[in-house]
């Protein structure tokens, strides 16, 4: 599909520019308002006035974040936009300075916790509590807040700015990737075996970056206290370790079933085994090209039968030009989703190339979007939700889009849209689990010391084969390279809150048609997010976390869709 007359999304109603006067005078309002906090907490002012002011300095702080990483992300080598990065992340270490602060005196402020106006802030205020006893001396704090920007920081700007840039040939290494949709097998292959190829060149500079990242985080956990940095990353998550203990296992669990899918698509497509590079292959009939404006409007009528409202803020996003679609050099690859806060907007990066994932992936993020339209109208300590439930709105508006298609559909088409959306949950199922699992093991062999290329491969190779078994063949041993979560020093794990909000969401979806206030409970779910836990969350919808039945039952539905498929076969 050309990519000629692909939306690329208008950030002026945000900032003009990062060398303008509205965006240099909020990095200086950042600056000057977190020096103010920071005197506001060494004299003790009234933690409701403390509350206030993290509120304003979060507004413009996050919204100077989004701006300036949304506009590099769209232009990775762009000396400015490196610049604006740096300034915004220089201010940012002043409230980081201020915040730290606050948390070293939060026991000081116990007996205010219950003041009816900061009612709303209990479980917040109480997180906080709790991350004062994994800090560190507020002078070593700083310290490691300003050497990550030349070191963690700069090793994650690397990573972005090589992958995103290089190219085998006439193609980058996000065009090769999107050929894994394309329904000729020799052309999949081929640019798999290109795509691997690339980033087996690269693999040194990766290395590097990896060891530097998971080095760094595992010498901060330890120095403020953490048993491990799966530990703090599930208390970043808000989700309790035995929650997600229960999810590994049932992801665990369901391997044989995922198999059983791999061997139908494989099937289908007239193999004896499936390929890595089949793993996205287009399956009957519905392997169609997609306008990008067809995309739109099946997008907007889907969330409208669910919710009017729903429907009219996906018209708005669209109509707005909050969406980034083209490929490009320079682009990053991937798709994502970032809330502006101070304009109570979001904007969407994509990169569409008109296949059904890509109208499913606008679905999935503008469900991010939808979600943050909500969570936007409290204040801004309460719109910053983990990312176990930040999955779940996403995926139940792809949901949404899948089902609704589906009861049109006819065998052949079913057949399509089954396998794509089984093929999805696949991924974040079965492929995440090797993602976990990598991750846990590099972990492991980092704190022995730096691994070599050829280690992180092999440390790959393993956790495929513990996920996938022998039901794909020709694996990705490279997968460590392409995946740039892995390369998040702030959040570890970076992998599964997408089983989480899969199965979160497919919980909830089955709920959907058994009350006709179900709309409002949904809303209700959603602005609870980034108010307390994801095991909060979950009980407020009626759902123990804790117990494998409960993730069991989105597995089951699953399951059902590939009994359907597998029925195609017959």
């Amino acid at each position: 599909m050309s990519n000629k007359n692909l939306p690329h999304w208008d950030l002026t109603p945000i900032y003009m520019g990062v060398d303008t006067p509205d965006f240099l005078e909020d990095i200086e309002k950042v600056v000057t308002l977190s020096n103010k906090l920071k005197s506001d907490v060494e004299a003790h002012k009234p933690l409701f006035d403390v509350i206030t002011s993290l509120n304003e300095i979060i507004t413009i702080g996050w919204t100077l974040n989004s701006y300036a990483n949304a506009i590099l992300t769209t232009d990775t080598s762009n000396g400015a936009y490196i610049k604006a990065v740096g300034s915004v992340e220089e201010a940012l270490l002043k409230f980081k300075e201020a915040e730290d602060l606050f948390v070293s005196k939060i026991k000081d402020y116990q007996n205010e916790f219950s003041d009816p106006r900061l009612k709303q802030y209990s479980y917040i205020l109480n997180e906080y509590l709790e991350e004062s006893t994994h800090q560190m001396s507020l002078a070593e704090e700083a310290l490691a807040s300003d050497l990550a920007r030349s070191g963690v920081g700069a090793f994650e700007r690397l990573y972005d700015s090589v992958s995103s840039s290089i190219c085998e040939n006439d193609k980058t290494v996000i065009q090769l990737r999107n050929d894994a949709t394309n329904p000729n097998r020799e052309i999949r292959k081929a640019s798999y075996e290109r795509e691997k190829k690339v980033w087996a060149e690269h693999e040194v500079a990766f290395a590097a970056c990896l060891n530097s990242i998971k080095g760094t985080v595992l010498t901060l956990e330890k120095r403020r206290g953490w048993v491990d940095p799966l530990e703090h990353s599930a208390s970043q998550a808000r989700v309790s370790v035995k929650a997600l203990n229960a999810l590994i296992k049932t992801l665990e669990n369901n391997r044989e079933m995922f198999a059983k899918y791999f061997n139908i698509k494989a099937k289908l497509l007239g193999l004896d085994k499936l390929a890595w590079y089949d793993l996205f292959a287009p399956v009957g009939s519905l392997n169609k090209e997609y306008s990008f404006e067809a995309a739109k409007e099946i997008i907007i009528k889907c969330y409208s039968s669910f919710d009017s409202r729903m429907g009219d803020f996906a018209k708005k996003a669209f109509d707005s030009n909050w969406i980034d679609a083209e490929p490009r050099k320079g682009k990053v690859g991937g798709a994502y989703d970032t809330s502006m806060l101070k304009v109570k907007q979001s904007r969407i990066l994509s990169n569409f190339d008109g296949s059904y994932d890509s109208v499913s992936t606008l679905a999935h993020e503008l469900g991010h979007a939808y979600h943050d339209s909500i969570v936007m109208e409290l204040p801004a300590l309460l719109t910053d939700y983990p990312m176990t439930v930040a999955e779940t709105a996403s995926i139940f508006a792809e949901t949404i889009v899948f089902d609704a298609i589906l009861k049109d559909a006819s065998d052949e088409e079913a057949i399509s849209l089954i396998e794509s959306y089984v093929g999805s949950c696949a991924q974040v199922c079965v492929d995440i689990l090797s993602r976990f699992y990598f991750e846990r093991s590099v972990f492991e062999k980092r704190k022995e010391g730096e691994l070599t290329p050829n280690e992180f491969t092999s440390l790959m190779i393993q956790a495929q084969e513990n996920s996938y078994g022998d039901a794909v063949i020709e694996k990705h041993e490279r997968m460590w390279e392409a995946k740039g979560h892995y390369y998040s020093s702030s959040f570890s794990f970076y992998n599964y809150p997408y089983a989480f909000g899969q199965l979160f969401a497919l919980g909830l979806y089955a709920c959907k048609d058994k009350s006709p206030d179900f709309n409002e409970k949904y809303r209700e779910i959603l602005q609870l997010t980034g108010s307390t836990s994801a095991n909060n969350v979950a009980l407020a919808a009626g759902f123990d976390i804790e117990k494998e039945e409960f993730w069991q039952n989105g597995m089951n539905f699953i399951s059902s869709l590939i009994e359907r498929l597998g029925s195609y076969c017959k």
